[in-house]
């Protein structure tokens, strides 16, 4: 009776630990939530901070090195590109988003950085010197 008993304790863990043969197998990788990310763009400073929009439309700053809340880590981030590391957890390992800011904002920073001159290329809307 001994003897059986040992067995039965032996291979109740097993039992116990048993997934539904029927059920598909949950994954571990949140490709669902990381193909609806949007890499925004960039600040730099002593550390740059990518700005990232996920799938619930909330503003993430991530940095280098940094691990997510999806279990991945950011190997690279530029200006151009965010790379992060799914840890073995995907298939491909690594996820890139190039960068979908637009560049609107860009241009008109550069137009307000430039020295302005009055009427540099424009029309002169001043009257002649005989005052006519």
């Amino acid at each position: 009776m001994q003897g059986k008993q040992g067995w039965l304790l032996l291979l109740l863990p097993l039992l116990l630990g048993m997934r539904d043969p029927f059920k598909v197998p949950e994954s571990r990788c949140p490709d669902a939530a990381l193909s609806q990310w949007q890499y925004v763009g960039i600040v730099m400073g002593p550390v740059p901070v990518g700005i990232v929009r996920d799938e619930q439309a909330r503003w993430l700053r991530v940095r280098h090195g940094e691990t997510l809340p999806t279990g991945g880590r950011v190997t690279a981030l530029n200006e151009q590109e965010l790379v992060i590391d799914t840890l073995g957890k995907c298939e491909p390992p690594l996820w890139r988003w190039q960068r979908q800011g637009t560049k609107q904002h860009e241009d008109r920073d550069r137009h307000t950085a430039a020295p302005r001159q009055p009427n540099a290329g424009g029309i002169s809307r001043s009257r002649d010197a005989g005052g006519r």
